[in-house]
């Protein structure tokens, strides 16, 4: 494969192609273009040549969670969850837009308000325990959560059907929140405030995004990760030439010298779940489970064929003898015990997991029982 002296064929609709006489199949094609930068580009052109249905899936579903050791990146429009208008210094404004008929394929009377959305963000999730955006413009972490990450069904619509929602492509927040940006820039360098930081760019340190601007004469680099605490990020500033850096958001105050390391503690400000769902609730019943076991992203914490994750194992939970976090008790896992851990996670946790992982769902009961009866049916892993 040295030299590419034989015919390369790519047509439209084929399913293989012949390199130096040999037949590659589109997935082939591709595994091997992973170590060879020519190959990766002709691969890339052929899949793009192939019908959908031949295509392998390069998606993720639509509640991705990342983790600690493989952090999450994704750059996309994402919620406001009612950041301080004083934050948005550097942002345009959005203007009106003429309205647009995909059906007639013009812009029609009346007109469009920009989406509701954050369009410079950078969302990271690194598991359960830590979420956040950074804003590529203001230069600044914009908020931070925990329990999940982004539920896509907006933008990247049904995972069965692939459509998305009409003018409401903003993902939604999962999880926690525990901290907004309020006022003007909190990053202070030699006592003076940043005020028109210029964004470079990020690079992965051992996975871990470190974000890298502009600051005057200065170039300063960002990095957060995850703690064990509940509703807490360690975050770590440095800059270069060095010079005094301070952190000051509202009570909050961080000092360093060339480097500032601290650790936030806030704590729970909302509640969020995702993109709700439509599904059968005029009863109880385990099917409605399934389909909302999936819609608010239980799977990215609990497995249910009795593998290791961020939460217990729903295989054989139903009936089991459970021991509990702090104590030497041990509980039956019944319906009323699964009612009350879905309803509220910390009255109950289970051995071995920290609190505040899960965040207390606002369902109704109708959709806790039908999550009951979902797990219930879940049995024993072989």
């Amino acid at each position: 494969m040295e030299n590419f002296t034989s015919l390369i064929l790519i047509t439209t609709g084929c399913c293989a192609v012949t390199i130096d006489e040999k037949e590659w199949s589109p997935v082939s094609v591709f595994r091997f273009a992973k170590s060879n930068d020519l190959m990766k580009s002709l691969a890339l052109l052929f899949l793009g040549a192939l019908p959908l249905a031949a295509q392998p899936y390069l998606t993720f579903n639509n509640r991705p969670l990342g983790s600690e050791e493989a952090p999450l990146v994704i750059q996309s429009y994402l919620p406001d969850p009612g950041i301080d208008e004083a934050v948005f210094a550097l942002h345009h404004k959005g203007l009106l837009a003429p309205a647009y008929s995909p059906k007639e394929g013009r812009d029609t009377d009346g007109k469009e308000k920009p989406g509701p959305g954050i369009p410079a963000g950078i969302a990271v999730s690194m598991g359960p325990q830590l979420a956040y955006v950074f804003d590529s413009v203001e230069c600044r972490p914009m908020y931070a959560w925990q329990g999940g990450f982004l539920d896509f069904t907006p933008y990247w619509g049904d995972e069965k059907r692939g459509s998305r929602v009409s003018k409401d492509y903003v993902p939604r927040l999962v999880g926690s929140l525990y901290y907004k940006a309020e006022g003007e820039h909190p990053l202070s360098i030699d006592g003076k405030p940043v005020r028109k930081p210029e964004f470079i760019g990020y690079s992965l340190e051992k996975g871990v995004p470190r974000f890298e601007f502009k600051a005057g004469d200065h170039v300063v680099k960002s990095i957060i990760r995850p703690v064990k605490d509940s509703f807490s990020y360690e975050a770590e500033w440095t800059c270069e030439p060095s010079a005094k850096l301070a952190w000051k958001e509202g009570a909050f105050t961080a000092l360093g010298e060339g480097k500032m390391k601290y650790t936030f503690t806030g704590k729970s400000i909302a509640e969020y779940h995702g993109y709700q769902i439509k599904v059968d609730l005029s009863k109880a019943n385990a099917k409605a489970g399934d389909v909302l076991f999936n819609a608010y992203g239980c799977s990215g914490c609990h497995s249910t064929d009795g593998s290791k994750g961020y939460g217990p194992s729903l295989a054989g939970l139903a009936d089991s003898m459970k021991e509990l976090e702090g104590s030497s008790e041990r509980v039956k896992a019944d319906t009323a015990y699964l009612f009350e851990s879905i309803k509220d996670p910390n009255a109950k946790v289970a051995k071995g997991y920290p609190p505040n992982y899960m965040p207390p769902f606002q369902l109704k009961d109708v959709e806790i029982n039908s999550l009951v009866l979902y797990i219930q049916s879940i049995g024993k892993p072989e």
